[in-house]
Order: structure tokens, then sequence, then C-alpha cells
């Protein structure tokens, strides 16, 4: 009798602490929806995480501490009293004021994207230069063997950062090229991010620095912390060597760009080469992320905005976002760039997961008469991202615009092609996780010559491609469109 007591006992107790602990999740449940809801989020994203934490109280705690928590919004850039980063604002300002009477403008580059160049301009203070060349690169392997070639060649200073940054071959020949250059008195500053490269050996990170490079982690993830850094990742990539030459777009470094990735295949990605004046933007994102990650800026860095005597004629804007900025200059540049579209839109990326604006922009151009064509890769390395995009295509086909899966290996690159005259190379992704949460950078290039370089590559990827029809699309497993309501759902959130 007694042990039957002790057993009545035990249960009673547990089914209070059960109790106890449920009312103090649902108490800690409805703090976060109040608090998300005061910060006047994007309103997709906040129903997304009130009906999480409402409905699934418990997965919905552990989702926020990684990926809900928001970084303090302040505009870096903008607050930093350096004199070459304060020029910098000067000449976009006084473009924009040049800017403002469209009568005054002869050059038809200028003309087709004004509205795009004056908001970069205004919100992202990306002045517009003219004195550069551009190189297009379309694999790793022609990519990697003109960087080894600039590299070794540098005399100043190079700086690097990736959000992955792999150890392997190509790794360990950048390696080995650095350590010559520093024996050569030429300044290094490597900088990785910290959940991208977090494969990144700490051996070959202390080599560079034992040898005298500047080596660092941009938000390095470790415990108890890891709630507050999993998310808001730097996602650039940008190589600047001696102020004049820089890189940028979609290709990290690692051997996959190579030899490829196990199922996924071959890596179809694109990068550019600049030479020019669009250079020192490169170069002030950079300083400005080493500003994040150390708090320490060179009070004078001329060397790293030397003059540069060449007559170019490739007009570039550098349009950079982050979490720490006011406005999402890159969403807001691809928004004004889509809507500017008046005969064709071709794009191409591996992550397709737009908010509202960006899909209302796109069925827009399309039902306005613009041609409109999107490539995503027909196998991806994320199952929650893939059905996410795929729960989209079924508007997009509706609209009328074209959908292509690519299927000779993974196309990783993020490019954007309007018109004849507008080209957009860089790290956005077309989704959530770009356009609000990590930091990116996109070269906006106004040139007929470079448009229909890539262009060209575009009609080139479309032959590996299998094209997308609505009746066919519809033909798919309850399962998969169930999986793809669902990752939708939780799209806005990670």
């Amino acid at each position: 009798m007694l042990q039957v007591q002790l057993l009545f006992v035990d249960t009673l107790a547990w089914k209070w602490i059960s109790i106890s602990v449920l009312v103090l999740i649902y108490i800690v449940a409805i703090f976060i929806v109040l608090r998300t809801m005061l910060q006047n989020r994007n309103p997709s994203a906040t129903l997304s995480w009130v009906l999480v934490l409402v409905l699934l109280p418990y997965l919905g705690l552990i989702l926020y501490f990684f990926f809900g928590q928001r970084i303090r919004k302040r505009w870096i850039f903008r607050r930093l009293k350096i004199r070459e980063l304060v020029k910098i604002r000067q000449v976009s300002d006084s473009q924009l004021k040049a800017l403002q009477d469209v009568e005054d403008i002869k050059d038809r580059q200028v003309l087709d994207n004004l509205k795009l160049i004056r908001l970069l301009l205004k919100e992202n203070s990306s002045f517009l230069s003219v004195n550069n060349t551009v190189e297009i690169f379309h694999n790793g392997t022609d990519v990697y063997k003109q960087l080894y070639l600039d590299l070794k060649k540098a005399e100043s200073f190079i700086h690097i950062q990736y959000y992955l940054f792999e150890d392997g071959e190509v790794a360990k020949r950048i390696q080995e090229i650095l350590l010559d250059r520093l024996n050569n008195g030429v300044e290094i500053s490597l900088m990785v991010d910290g959940i991208g490269s977090r494969t990144l050996s700490n051996e070959y990170i202390e080599i560079l620095r034992n040898a005298g490079a500047e080596v660092h982690v941009f938000r390095p993830v470790r415990f108890p912390r890891l709630t507050s850094k999993i998310n808001y990742r730097n996602h650039r990539k940008i190589v600047v060597v001696d102020g004049v030459i820089g890189y940028t777009g979609g290709i990290n470094i690692a051997d996959k760009y190579i030899y490829g990735d196990g199922d996924l295949g071959f890596w179809r990605d694109t990068h550019i080469r600049i030479y020019g004046d669009a250079v020192k933007m490169l170069e002030a994102v950079f300083l400005v992320d080493r500003y994040f990650v150390t708090k320490k800026f060179e009070k004078a860095p001329t060397k790293y905005f030397p003059s540069i005597h060449f007559n170019g004629d490739k007009y570039i804007q550098i349009a950079n976002s982050g979490p720490e900025s006011s406005t999402q200059n890159i969403l807001n540049a691809y928004f004004v760039a889509i809507s500017s579209a008046k005969k064709s839109i071709c794009i191409t990326t591996p992550y397709f997961v737009p908010n509202e604006s960006i899909l209302m922009a796109l069925k827009t151009a399309a039902a306005s008469g613009v041609d409109v064509r999107i490539i995503l890769p027909g196998r991806i390395d994320s199952r929650l991202v893939q059905y996410s995009s795929r729960s989209y295509i079924s508007d997009l086909l509706s609209a009328n615009i074209h959908v292509y899966f690519y299927e000779t290996g993974f196309v990783h690159a993020k490019i954007m092609v309007i018109d004849d005259h507008l080209s957009v190379v860089g790290s956005a992704n077309f989704d959530y996780r770009s356009f609000y949460h990590n930091f990116e950078i996109s070269a906006l290039i106004y040139n007929r010559e470079i448009n229909q370089e890539l262009r060209q590559q575009f009609k080139k990827d479309k032959q590996q491609c299998r094209r997308i029809h609505q009746a066919q699309w519809k033909k798919r497993s309850l399962t998969d469109k169930l999986k793809e309501s669902v990752s939708r759902l939780t799209s806005p959130l990670i």
C-alpha cells in the first residue's frame, strides 16, 4: 500500500513539475512574441516567429535563441570619421547632387540606370566610378590561376576576406604565396567567417600569424555565447591587392570549386576581377568589417587608397549590406533594378527564397511583358532551402516566368542581368538570409559589353538545364508539396 502511495505522489509531483515547466515556457514564449512584435520586423518574419513560438513553444524557443536574436543596428561606415572614408562619402554626396538634373546627363549608361545609381549614392555611400576594367571568371580553376598571379605581384598589401576558407590545395597554395610576400615586407590581413570557415585548421592560421600576418575570425562561435553569434554571418568574398586590383563574386576558397563536391558534382560559379577606382569601395568595406572585429582603425590608411592613373570605361558601383545597416541596401537595389527592367531579366542563384516585395517585383515585371528567366540548382546542399525555394515555383510559372533547373553539377553563381545595360555579380543570394541577416557585397556594372558576356554565359548555363513547366510541376508528390509548404513557413526565420 505504501509503495502505491509513493508512486502516486511521484506521479503527481512530476505532473505538477511538467505543468509548471510548460507554463514557464509559454510565459517566456509570450514575452518573446511581444518583444518581436515591438521590434517592427519584416511582417512575414514576425508572423512566422509568432506561429512557431505559440504552436511549438519548445522548438520555437530553441530556434529563436539560435536564429531570432537581432544585432543592434549601427551604420558603422557613416559613423567612422576616417579621412579616406569621409572622402568616399563626400564623393558620393557630390555625385548625388550632380545627378539631380537629368538634362545635364549625357552618358546613356548613366541615364539608363539613374534611379539605381541615385539609390546607392544616397543609402550606401557607394560612389560611381568609370575608370575600371572587369574580367569575368565562370569557374574556380580560372579565377584561382589569376588570383595566384596577382598575389605574387603584391608590393604593398594584400587584404583577403572570405565566408568559406577550407584547408586543401587552394588554401595551401595561397598560404605559400602569402608567406613569400610576408618575407618581402608585404602587409597581409586575412579575415574569415566563424561559421563558414569553422573547419579551417588552427595550424593554418597560426603559421600565417607566426610569420607576421594579421588573421581574424569574424564573429567566432563559442559556447556559451553561441546563440548570439550563429546568425549574422559575413558572407562577403573580397580580395584587394595594393589597392588597385580587387576580386568579388560567389567563389570561396575551397578545392570543390576545382574538383567538385561528391553528389553535387561540379560547382558552377561566377567571380570578377576589377582593376580601377571601384576597388576603393571594396577596400573600404573590408576595413569597416575589420573594424567590426577589432574595434581598431588606422587613423590615416592612405596607402590603402592609392591614386590610380588609368582611363577605364566600365561604370561600377559596389553595394554592401548587413544587419548593422539601417537599410537593406542590396535588397532595395535588387528591387529597383527589377522594377526598372523594360525587356529582360536573367537571374542565376543557388538559393531562391524571396521576400514579398522581390517576388511581387518579378511577377509584375513578367506581367508587363518583361522576359524573366531564372536558373536554380537541380541539386542543392540544403534540403530545407531546396524545399523553400521550390515552394515559389508555382507562383513563378503562373506569372509566366521561365524556371530552369541546372543539372550539370551545382550552380552557385549569384548573377542578375537586366536588359542590355545592367549586370550584378556578388555574394548575395535571393533569400532572406542574404537580404536581412548576412553581411553581403555586390558589384553593379553599368556596361553593355559586360552585360552581353554574362548573358552569353546564361545561355550556356541554360543548355545544361531542364526547363520546368506548370503541367509537369503540378504532378509532383503530395509529400513534396507538404515539405515545401512547411519549409516556406520557416524560411523567414533562418
